[in-house]
């Protein structure tokens, strides 16, 4: 392992929540639409979190190779086209049945929002680990070995949907505005991405309020007591429900024993694997993450 130490602060990250506001100001003021305020965004922290991972990694063995780029590319495309299906949907939901009228000023909406959404996103992503179906759509999020910005929104189409219902529907159920539910879709982008970069740095006692990488590798380690942290934008609700964890960087990332699943590279197959056994109401179908022990898949 060539892991990066000493290196006081995680620039790339905290430069990215400093210019939140100037990109969420900008986007308001300028009227652009969400879907291309939020690209635009995309890109501007991939670009920013990918030069520093060439710049200052913190394993220079994590890095992304060419064939990491073109098999997550490859998912992110799928990702793309399910995102634009639910945001459509959900765009007509909103209009039609909850137009966002909410007389909260705007950084109380953004707060609510973002408290909201990881608190659904929370125990969704912590059900997601518990076994069964739903480990199955999760698995190709962690089947990688290495964490980086390449692979930071890696998962499955289904992943994907249901992490957008569960962090948009709550923002629609207070009544949120448009411009609330934007920012709290910028912060989240940001988060999602910085937590899996890898850059050398720590946000210091910052990540105690806001996720971290520091925070997220443990998440992904591959030993059963390190890997809590189910929130990733902020840490708020693993500290309320006992599930925070703090320490060294992981030895490994991945699943608890490869030997069980498909390879990572076998992108079909982890693609098919939710569908490859029994259905969730006629048996276990899943091997717990979280669970030494447990019945194979």
């Amino acid at each position: 392992m060539t892991e990066r130490r000493h290196v006081p602060w995680h620039w790339p990250h905290l430069l990215l929540l400093a210019a939140l506001p100037v990109m969420a100001t900008a986007a308001l003021r300028l009227q652009w639409p969400a879907a291309s305020a939020l690209a635009g965004w995309l890109v501007a922290n991939v670009a920013v979190l990918g030069l520093a991972e060439r710049w200052r990694p913190f394993r220079t063995d994590w890095q992304a190779t060419p064939r990491h780029v073109r098999r997550d590319g490859t998912v992110w495309t799928l990702n793309v086209l399910t995102d634009a299906v639910a945001s459509a949907a959900l765009t007509a939901l909103i209009v039609v049945h909850l137009p966002g009228d909410s007389s909260w000023p705007l950084a109380a909406q953004v707060l609510a929002g973002v408290l909201a959404a990881e608190f659904a996103a929370y125990w969704m992503h912590r059900w997601s680990h518990a076994g069964r179906w739903w480990w199955r759509v999760h698995l190709l999020h962690h089947r990688p070995d290495r964490l980086n910005v390449a692979n930071a929104l890696t998962a499955h189409p289904i992943n994907a949907l249901y992490d957008k219902l569960v962090r948009v529907l709550p923002l629609m159920w207070l009544g949120l505005s448009p411009e609330a539910m934007l920012i709290v879709a910028l912060f989240g982008l940001t988060q999602s991405l910085a937590v899996h970069a890898n850059v050398a740095g720590t946000l210091g006692p910052l990540d105690r309020l806001v996720g971290s990488a520091e925070l997220h590798r443990l998440h992904h380690s591959t030993r059963p007591d390190e890997a809590g942290n189910f929130g990733t934008a902020l840490p708020l609700w693993d500290q309320v429900f006992g599930t925070y964890r703090r320490g060294n960087a992981p030895a490994r990332v991945g699943v608890f024993d490869p030997s069980r699943y498909p390879d990572e590279w076998r992108l079909g197959a982890l693609l098919a694997w939710p569908f490859l056994t029994r259905m969730p109401w006629r048996g276990r179908t899943g091997l717990p993450r979280c669970c030494r022990g447990a019945r194979p898949a």
